[in-house]
């Protein structure tokens, strides 16, 4: 009974959410398309509008998905299902991180075969292409969390300000990492010391987020 409730919530939100889902994944496959126009303009603004497509998925899905729960007072409904607050916890995250995943790995495999396949960028960019991708989701899951833990709207914006916010200075530090820049001309993928520290810091930071997330939740004795 227990496992199919948190199976129905799951689904629950997927269907509410589904054109979120599809208009993210269409912006982001129609700033790639502006990459095969070829040239610094197309390629700048169909980088820039690629990233923003994830960055409004990622600022949009936490507080839609559980913000908006607690706002619209349909929580104490769906606690009043055989579900702990651990399950719901748990149905939450997975329903987020998993509609948050699909759209991002659909357009990052899209991203990597117009690099790898069409060769529209040296393949030493894909190194980079990865770490920036991962800064998203680096930021979705300060979003998500905020929303969770702190349960109301002003913890979900404070958590999309500082993200947003450091967006660009992220990126920027990133470009001026010499062992990263010396390769993004190469015609191979690099990976060196310094790609793999970054990327393997980047999710054991993911983990560690959704962790605490989990773990500050169950700690809570007041839930609804």
């Amino acid at each position: 009974m227990k496992g199919s409730a948190i199976r129905s919530l799951i689904l629950k939100d997927w269907r509410l959410h589904r054109i979120h889902i599809l208009l993210s994944t269409v912006c982001g496959v129609a700033a790639l398309a502006v990459l095969l126009v070829g040239g610094e303009t197309a390629t700048v603004l169909g980088s820039v509008w690629f990233f923003i497509a994830l960055i409004v998925l990622g600022s949009m899905l936490p507080i839609s998905n559980i913000v908006n729960e607690r706002k619209k007072q349909n929580l104490p409904f769906v606690m009043s299902l055989p579900v702990s607050s651990l399950q719901y916890t748990w149905a939450k995250l997975i329903s987020t991180v998993g509609m948050f995943l699909l759209p991002w790995l659909t357009l990052m495999a899209a991203a990597l075969w117009l690099i790898a396949g069409r060769g529209i960028l040296p393949h030493g960019t894909i190194p980079l292409t990865l770490i920036l991708a991962n800064l998203t989701f680096i930021g979705f899951s300060v979003i998500a969390g905020a929303s969770l833990v702190g349960e109301t709207e002003g913890w979900a914006i404070a958590g999309s300000i500082v993200c947003n916010s450091t967006y660009g200075l992220s990126w920027y530090f990133m470009t001026r990492v010499p062992a990263i820049v010396a390769n993004l001309q190469s015609p191979t993928v690099v990976w060196n010391s310094t790609t793999l520290t970054i990327l393997g810091s980047e999710f054991a930071l993911m983990a560690l987020i959704l962790g605490l997330t989990v773990y500050v939740q169950t700690r809570k004795r007041d839930f609804i």
